[in-house]
């Protein structure tokens, strides 16, 4: 379980997370709502270890992000919504980089690069240079050298922004089947996005959270209305 305890964060005087809690299990999929500026960002940034929150805790299974960086981001995945890919490396050399950076042994690293490759059906790619890669294989190359070590969290920032229909319903197929044993956040203002993958909602509003709770619940702010039930509660 993933828990987060009266979590606050500060940039100067200014406060992007004001005591936010919350909790997920394994085989939920979260979906993280909010304005622009709400603070989405920056909880991704603090639950993958890039920010240190400034009062509060996040653990995952007892284990504490402060007291345990390392054996915390080992079970932590994180996809951003801005390419983070080196595009003078081929899909593959950038796979088998990521598989060393996540220290897999080099054994267990070929069997799961294939399994990945197959999984987001980057054969066809895998010797192209991530810089002349298309959007959607971009964010399935990203997504797969995450998965390589099969994190307990899966963190994804606007999975399947620029995507085509068809990419969309793969990228979330695969979202759906890795939540069964996982726990996996999505960041997304797609509403498609969380009508299709999403039992739970975090909504974030000027870092603090409003609601934290099941999907079918929300919906039911507003006449069982995703969108209507987003801008009552963003409504000030």
């Amino acid at each position: 379980m993933l828990k987060i305890e009266n979590v606050s964060k500060f940039f100067g005087t200014k406060q992007a997370l004001c005591d936010v809690s919350f909790q997920v299990k394994k085989g939920q999929i979260a979906a993280l709502l909010g304005e622009n500026g709400a603070g989405k960002s920056t909880l991704l940034r603090v639950l993958s270890g890039y920010f240190e929150p400034d009062c509060g805790a996040v653990l995952l299974n007892d284990v504490n992000l402060k007291d345990s960086r390392t054996e915390f981001l080992q079970n932590i995945g994180y996809v951003q919504e801005i390419s983070a890919l080196y595009g003078e490396m081929t899909v593959y050399d950038f796979l088998c980089f990521a598989s060393k950076i996540r220290r897999l042994k080099p054994e267990t690293a070929v069997a799961k690069i294939k399994e990945t490759v197959d999984l987001l059906q980057l054969g066809e790619v895998l010797l192209q240079k991530n810089e002349t890669l298309s959007k959607g294989f971009k964010k399935r190359t990203e997504l797969a050298a995450v998965l390589l070590a099969e994190p307990e969290v899966l963190l994804l920032d606007e999975p399947t922004e620029g995507l085509d229909p068809n990419q969309k319903a793969t990228i979330r197929q695969i979202i759906k089947k890795y939540a069964k044993q996982h726990i996996v956040i999505i960041s997304t203002h797609t509403l498609e996005d969380v009508e299709a993958l999403a039992n739970v909602v975090l909504l974030l509003h000027k870092g603090q959270l409003q609601y934290a709770g099941e999907l079918k619940a929300f919906k039911k702010n507003a006449k069982n209305d995703l969108l209507a039930s987003f801008r009552k509660a963003t409504a000030d």
